[in-house]
């Protein structure tokens, strides 16, 4: 399966799905990170640029650097882009709590899940349908947050590994109809959470995880290996979150 095919199957599925469902506008949240680019970029070419509506929510953890990529993603393409500053929601929910939070990844999913709130709000005010940007690669670790992130009525890269969503990002820039700014391409893939957070914290190297993925998680080849069998472990345990997510446009390979 080539990455023109892959591209193809995504920008036709996705049109189709919001023509025979009413739907005439999607909105995203764009984070300045390489996923949510690239689900905005296949939604100009499947809707048009005035169908497609972006929105940045920054926290105090997000980077000048994400800011500026994500205005640069949503100006070259030509849509409708919102800069939000969610801090203070953050803040009151965590000060609402009757508990002080010994656990990083409680005030980390807080974040996820206020932009899921907002980017509702956004869906339900305007009529517009929110895109999950999720890829394969993450749902399967369960490297995404239940309410958060995973928001949306469908999830358009859901069936592409991370690889391959760097594919069709270089793929995009080449045809030149939509772009993804090559500093997002370049930049070190990070969920932006934490303080100086990177997805290999969690995470081997995508090019690794994706292989593992594919011949031992989704393949034949039983998982041997000490990092096979850690990845299938996670695999397993990140189901819930994979049964609650958006649907996927699936990829026929």
């Amino acid at each position: 399966m080539t990455t023109q095919n892959i591209k193809n199957q995504i920008v036709t599925e996705l049109k189709n799905y919001c023509q025979k469902h009413g739907f005439k506008d999607v909105v995203i949240g764009l984070s300045g990170g390489l996923d949510s680019a690239v689900v905005l970029a296949l939604s100009c070419e499947a809707l048009g640029s005035d169908h497609v509506h972006t929105i940045m929510m920054k926290t105090k953890y997000t980077s000048d650097n994400s800011i500026n990529l994500a205005q640069e993603a949503a100006d070259v393409n030509n849509v409708e882009h919102r800069v939000l500053d969610i801090q203070n929601s953050v803040d009151a929910i965590m000060s609402t709590l009757d508990f002080d939070s010994k656990v990083p990844v409680t005030e980390q999913n807080i974040q996820a899940r206020v932009r899921g709130v907002i980017s509702m709000a956004y869906s339900n005010e305007k009529g517009w349908f929110l895109l999950s940007c999720g890829n394969k690669s993450e749902l399967a670790m369960g490297y995404c947050t239940l309410y958060g992130d995973m928001c949306g009525g469908l999830s358009p890269i859901g069936d592409v590994y991370k690889t391959e969503a760097y594919d069709i990002a270089n793929l995009c820039n080449q045809e030149g109809k939509v772009f993804v700014p090559q500093g997002i391409i370049d930049r070190t893939p990070t969920a932006e959470l934490a303080p100086n957070q990177k997805d290999t914290d969690s995470l081997p190297p995508y090019e690794v995880l994706d292989k593992i993925l594919q011949n031992n998680i989704y393949g034949n080849e039983a998982p041997k290996t000490d990092i096979e069998i850690d990845i299938k472990r996670k695999f397993d345990n990140s189901f819930f979150k994979r049964l609650q997510s958006a649907p996927s446009i699936e990829v026929k390979r």
